[in-house]
């Protein structure tokens, strides 16, 4: 046995079919199917061309042999007149046709003695039969009708029989003559299909080229002006790839650009401190220096947490069974917000949850819909004044979904930045909490995987809406798996 001269654990690379030869195969395998079938019909066709004609003439001659016995006793024998004897005779190219009479028993009266007499025949009178019988290891055509009667009246089974040769001879050359135009139309045909299928793939071979060409950074659109009525659709599906794939990799760069500005602050300042540590001497503002350094490495390892959360959140798949789960929201939003109630005491917040008495039923990603009420509760907390109130209730929306809300006391968002905080990076000048900007934007990514909206709502009890706090609610559909975005 010989080695596999390939590395362990590499697997064969898969060969693809082509397009033409799928084409080809779903064209010919059919025709030649067709083919064959029509050659069964053809050798009945010419079966019955070649029998038609000699089986009226065997059929005339049965009648000239009734008519000429009808005319004699049988008792007496059987005489045929001159003419009766040259036509069946034949001609000198014919073989002759041979006779016999027989009685209703099946008895020869007169006649050839080897034509093999018919089996359990008819007594249908004035009907012709045929029959294919061997004769002296030949084939013979038989015809046979009963009814007859001499001029004693007694009945006779009339039978005339001839050699088939001359059957077979004329079927072979029908046969030939219909099928000789078919073998050559047949692989005409398949070289004309297999030519105008290349020339008619030739626009996928270009397409095929001109994308070969392209350099890796082009993900301008294809244009599809000299493409074919079919292939449009395909270039319009490649070009939505493009521009999806076009908007992703610039989402990424902008992300990993906001990421880099936004690390650069906690970094330098941490770098700061730590010189300013290294320069003090005494043993307070050395402290106070740690502090500060402490302080900012905090802020980094939040920031980049919430970055691999929103990463996280991103390449989330709803469509796969092990990040869907059974959840009851109102379980769920009680757990989390308890862990939040010693952070809340430390910052002199009341932090508060309201429920429901009625379970509410979601399936989603526990862990995900988790962190999104954690960095709701953690925003109120953070832009909550001390002494303010924070409150996250777990509601039912109707019959067809559920709400998660959280509502707080502190300054408020103005209505012409709500629809701009879901942005990365974003913060509204003016407050004096250190944020990333990530918070909200983690939130609307994982309502948008699992089909959820997310609105904010006026507090409802202060006079002016900027200042009265911030009320925001995301909204599940009950009891209804997350579909897959497009």
């Amino acid at each position: 046995m010989f080695a596999d001269p390939r590395p362990a654990g590499k697997k064969r690379p898969r060969r693809h079919s082509t397009l033409l030869g799928r084409i080809l195969l779903w064209m010919i395998v059919p025709l030649f199917v067709l083919w064959s079938i029509g050659i069964v019909i053809t050798y009945f066709i010419s079966l019955n061309i070649a029998n038609s004609p000699y089986d009226r003439t065997l059929a005339s001659h049965l009648r000239l042999l009734r008519h000429e016995v009808e005319q004699q006793h049988l008792s007496q024998g059987v005489t045929l007149s001159e003419s009766a004897r040259t036509v069946l005779a034949g001609n000198a190219e014919d073989t002759p046709t041979t006779w016999q009479i027989l009685d209703a028993n099946g008895h020869l009266m007169a006649g050839d003695p080897g034509i093999p007499t018919p089996e359990n025949w008819a007594y249908d009178i004035d009907q012709i039969r045929y029959r294919n019988a061997i004769l002296n290891h030949r084939a013979i055509r038989i015809a046979y009708m009963w009814g007859g009667r001499d001029r004693d009246g007694t009945g006779f089974l009339t039978v005339v029989s001839e050699p088939a040769e001359a059957r077979a001879t004329l079927q072979q050359e029908i046969l030939t003559g219909m099928l000789t135009p078919q073998l050559i139309i047949l692989p005409l045909a398949a070289m004309l299909a297999g030519l105008g299928l290349t020339q008619g793939l030739e626009p996928l071979s270009l397409l095929q080229e001109h994308m070969r060409r392209r350099k890796p950074s082009d993900l301008s659109p294809i244009r599809d002006d000299l493409a074919p009525a079919e292939i449009v659709p395909l270039i319009s599906a490649m070009n939505n790839v493009l521009q999806r794939l076009s908007a992703s990799i610039e989402s990424q760069r902008r992300f990993v650009a906001n990421a880099a500005h936004q690390l650069k602050t906690p970094l330098a300042g941490i770098r700061t401190q730590c010189e300013i540590a290294l320069r003090e001497h005494e043993p307070a503002r050395m402290r106070d220096s740690l502090r500060q350094l402490v302080a900012g490495s905090q802020r980094a390892t939040r920031l980049v947490n919430q970055l691999l959360l929103l990463a996280r959140a991103e390449s989330l798949d709803p469509t796969q069974s092990p990040t869907t789960e059974s959840l009851d929201l109102n379980a769920l939003a009680a757990e989390t917000a308890s862990g939040w109630v010693d952070q809340a005491i430390q910052r002199g917040i009341d932090l508060g949850f309201e429920s429901t008495d009625q379970p509410l039923p979601v399936f989603g990603n526990r862990t995900m819909v988790q962190e999104l009420l954690n960095n709701l509760i953690d925003n109120a907390l953070l832009y909550t004044p001390t002494g303010g109130q924070v409150t996250v209730r777990a509601l039912a929306d109707g019959d067809q979904s559920v709400c998660l809300e959280v509502q707080d006391t502190g300054p408020g968002i103005h209505p012409d930045e709500q629809s701009r905080v879901f942005d990365r990076f974003y913060r509204i000048l003016g407050h004096e909490a250190e944020g990333s900007g990530l918070g909200l934007a983690i939130v609307r990514e994982i309502a948008d995987h699992h089909q959820a909206s997310v609105a904010f709502l006026p507090p409802g009890n202060h006079r002016d809406p900027a200042s009265a706090g911030t009320r925001l609610r995301v909204t599940f559909p009950r009891d209804q798996i997350p579909r897959t975005r497009t």
